[in-house]
C-alpha cells in the first residue's frame, strides 16, 4: 500500500460494515459542495457577462452571448449534481449484490428443496403425480374403513374405485 492509500479511503474501509456508506455519504458531501459552489459562481460569472455590452448588440444579445459562454460550466453544474445522485447507489449497490443476495439465495434453495420434497411427497409409487383426486379420496375413504385389526371390512377391493367422471355420469 502506499502512502497516499495510508491516509484515504481503501478497498478494506469500504468492506467494513457501513464502509460504503459513509464513504458515499462524504462524497456526495463533496460533490454537493462543489456543485453549490459552481453553480454561486455560474450565476455570479453570467451577470457579469450580460453587463458587457459590444458596440453594435441588438437587443437580448449581451444575454444570449453570456447563456452561451456560461453553458460548459452550466454543464460541469450539471454533471457534478448528477455524481450526486450517482454516489448515493453506492451503498444501495453494494447491500444489494453482497449483502442481501446471499440471504436472497439461501431463502430460494430453501424454497426450492421445500418445493422438491413436496413434490416428492405428492408423487405416487409408479411415479407418477397424482392427478384424479376423486380417486384419491376414494382411496382414504376405503383407508378409514378398515377396523383397528388391519381387516377391510369395506368394499374397496371389490369394486373398482370411482373417479371424478363416473361421478358426473351418474349425475
Amino acid at each position: 500500500m502506499s502512502q497516499i492509500n495510508k491516509t484515504g479511503w481503501t478497498s478494506e474501509h469500504l468492506l467494513r460494515p457501513q464502509g460504503t456508506g459513509l464513504y458515499a455519504a462524504q462524497q456526495r458531501e463533496r460533490l454537493r459542495q462543489m456543485a453549490n459552489e459552481v453553480q454561486g459562481l455560474l450565476s455570479e460569472y453570467r451577470s457579469a457577462l450580460e453587463d458587457i455590452h459590444i458596440d453594435g448588440d441588438k437587443p437580448l444579445e449581451a444575454k444570449v452571448r453570456a447563456f452561451r459562454a456560461t453553458r460548459p460550466m452550466a454543464a460541469l453544474e450539471k454533471h457534478l449534481r448528477a455524481a450526486v445522485n450517482e454516489a448515493g447507489k453506492i451503498d444501495t449497490s453494494f447491500n444489494r449484490l453482497y449483502v442481501e443476495l446471499p440471504v436472497k439465495r439461501e431463502k430460494r434453495a430453501t424454497a426450492k428443496a421445500l418445493q422438491k420434497a413436496h413434490k416428492a411427497g405428492v408423487k405416487n409409487g409408479q411415479g407418477m403425480q397424482a392427478v384424479n383426486t376423486a380417486a384419491n379420496l376414494h382411496g382414504i375413504a376405503a383407508g378409514f374403513s378398515e377396523n383397528q385389526n388391519g381387516k377391510d371390512e369395506g368394499n374397496s377391493q371389490e369394486k373398482p374405485a370411482a373417479t371424478f367422471l363416473d361421478f358426473l355420469k351418474e349425475a
